[in-house]
């Protein structure tokens, strides 16, 4: 019962926020020599920031970087952000942004930021980023810590949680049999 009563406590306190920037490949698996295109996404950016500087690591044995664009973004791009993503090493994409203030009021706290293009190197899946680091700022300069990049989301809705408890239950009727 102890069991229970445990991974259910773990299960309420699962905290449901996405990070600040989010990408979405085109596909999910790649031969070698194809193109791959990834959106990067901002999520839920609190309005209050004006500079965003990111590290992305991958696997620069699966993918190589190509380019980025501002392209199938013109809101971005027309609203007068600025920025650009680059490698730093050979496995490392940085990217930083920068936008007017009451960038919100226009775009809104989530929207398409940009593409990335990679070329497959060999037979793979799709490219997953991870976080090297971070730096992000209002418009007096001031950094912003991590804790306060997005606004708040919503948690999820309670009936989300109704097959874990149905599964819980289940797992003790059969230990009780």
């Amino acid at each position: 019962m102890k069991f229970l009563a445990m991974i259910f406590s773990l299960a309420l306190a699962f905290n449901a926020s996405a990070g600040l920037i989010t990408t979405q490949a085109d596909q999910t698996d790649y031969n070698s020599g194809d193109f791959i295109t990834v959106e990067f996404f901002v999520e839920d950016a609190n309005p209050t920031i004006d500079w965003l500087q990111f590290e992305f690591a991958f696997d620069d044995s699966q993918f190589a970087f190509v380019d980025f664009s501002w392209l199938d973004s013109f809101e971005v791009a027309g609203y007068g952000a600025f920025g650009d993503a680059y490698l730093v090493d050979t496995d490392v994409l940085f990217m930083n942004v920068g936008f007017l203030d009451g960038f919100a009021d226009v775009l809104g706290t989530s929207f398409k930021l940009g593409e990335v293009q990679f070329e497959a190197l060999a037979n793979t899946l799709s490219p997953t980023f991870s976080v090297v680091d971070s730096y992000v700022t209002d418009i007096n300069f001031m950094e912003i810590s991590p804790a306060q990049y997005q606004v708040s989301v919503p948690e999820p809705a309670t009936f989300a949680l109704l097959p874990l408890i149905a599964g819980l239950l289940f797992m003790r009727k059969r230990q009780q049999a």
